[in-house]
């Protein structure tokens, strides 16, 4: 199967990957501690960044994603190899994840839940969580807010990155639009100019990410057996505003 974030993932790290990992892994330990969680989840674990951080304070981390890609450039920040890596789709975990097993905890954070388009793949996906995640597990996700979509950042070019290094000159714009027939769907446009080792590349990609209304992903973890405990603006513990905050952060317990 082709990797879609093939691209994405090769250049991760040094574009997006440089967010505040540490925060949130500060914010996971004490929730983690607090209910006595060993055996953990990340769903969509990407590069990694989580994982490893968890790992090396002495969980038992499973990492899933689609992305072979991702999970190679994962493995290789796992000097120790204590992390079990698994290729799969989110939508599917009762599949990717071997009959009988079940998690302390789950997270999912960054914009992976932005991936799931309908609510059928929500459900799909929290249906698949419910079935792998102890009675009284936790489940930490974060979405981005759909009242908070920014219009000034759609329907015009934008400057995101510009990598000079010695190996990699990177030029990353992006075009964003809403779907014709989703508002709450926005069109994700990345246009990669780069030279790497002395070869020039130019993709323009395309991803679809749904902002999510507040209600709607309260209702559906309800629905699927999770009863949320906070909702929280960040890893700061801050109360989440509808009309304030850009993401929301759910703490959940499988019941």
């Amino acid at each position: 199967m082709k990797d879609k974030f093939n691209m994405e993932a090769k250049l991760y790290d040094k574009t997006w990957g440089r967010y505040d990992y540490d925060a949130d892994v500060r914010f996971l330990n004490d929730l983690f501690q607090e209910h006595g969680c060993k055996g953990i989840i990340d769903i969509g674990c990407g590069t990694g960044n989580h994982a490893v951080r968890l790992s090396k304070l002495g969980y038992e981390v499973t990492g899933v994603d689609i992305s072979q890609t991702m999970l190679k450039i994962a493995k290789e920040k796992d000097k120790e190899a204590k992390i079990r890596f698994i290729q799969g789709d989110m939508r599917k975990l009762e599949k990717v994840i071997p009959k009988g097993e079940k998690f302390d905890a789950a997270v999912c954070l960054g914009q992976v839940l932005s991936n799931l388009i309908t609510n059928k793949d929500v459900q799909a996906f929290l249906n698949g969580l419910h079935k792998i995640i102890k009675k009284n597990g936790l489940f930490v996700s974060n979405a981005r807010n759909a009242r908070k979509i920014n219009e000034e950042l759609l329907n015009r070019l934008l400057l995101d990155r510009l990598i000079t290094e010695e190996r990699l000159q990177l030029l990353l714009l992006v075009y964003n639009t809403r779907h014709p027939r989703n508002r709450h769907i926005i069109i994700w446009r990345p246009i990669y100019l780069m030279k790497e080792n002395d070869k020039v590349d130019f993709q323009v990609r395309e991803h679809k990410l749904r902002w999510f209304e507040f209600s709607t992903l309260k209702r559906l973890f309800s629905e699927k057996g999770f009863e949320i405990a906070a909702t929280y603006s960040g890893p700061t513990k801050e109360e989440f505003k509808e009309d304030e905050h850009t993401t929301m952060w759910f703490v959940t317990i499988a019941k």
